[in-house]
C-alpha cells in the first residue's frame, strides 16, 4: 500500500475537524443514512480501495468538498457526485473517522 499525503490549510483542518467531531457522535451531516447503509451492503475490496489512483480521486474529492463553506454547499456537492464517487467518498469518510478515533484513543491513554 502506498502512502498518499494530504496537506490542508488551517480553515480546511478546522472544517474537517468539525465534521469529524459530529461524526464520532453518530451524526453524519454529509450523507443520508440510506446511502451510507447501501454502501456498506455492497461487496468491497480494500486492496482496490487503497490503490494509489483511487486514493488520488478521494483526495481530490475531499479537497473540493472542504472548499465549500456551508453545510448545504457540502451536501449539494456530495449529491452532485456520481454514485461511484459518493460511495468512494463515504468509505473514505468512515476510514478517516475510524483513524481519528484511534488517534484520539492513543493520545488519551498516554
Amino acid at each position: 500500500m502506498s502512502k498518499v499525503e494530504v496537506y490542508l490549510n488551517d480553515d480546511q483542518i478546522k472544517n474537517l475537524k468539525g465534521i469529524l467531531d459530529q461524526s464520532q457522535m453518530g451524526v453524519h451531516l454529509l450523507f443520508d443514512n440510506r446511502t451510507i447503509a447501501g454502501v456498506f451492503q455492497k461487496a468491497f475490496s480494500e486492496d482496490d480501495f487503497f490503490q494509489v489512483e483511487n486514493l488520488k480521486r478521494i483526495q481530490d474529492d475531499l479537497l473540493r468538498l472542504l472548499q465549500f463553506k456551508t453545510l448545504n454547499e457540502k451536501q449539494s456537492f456530495v449529491k452532485e457526485l456520481s454514485r461511484e464517487d459518493q460511495e468512494r467518498l463515504i468509505r473514505a469518510y468512515f476510514y478517516i473517522i475510524e483513524n481519528n478515533m484511534r488517534s484520539n484513543k492513543k493520545l488519551s491513554s498516554h
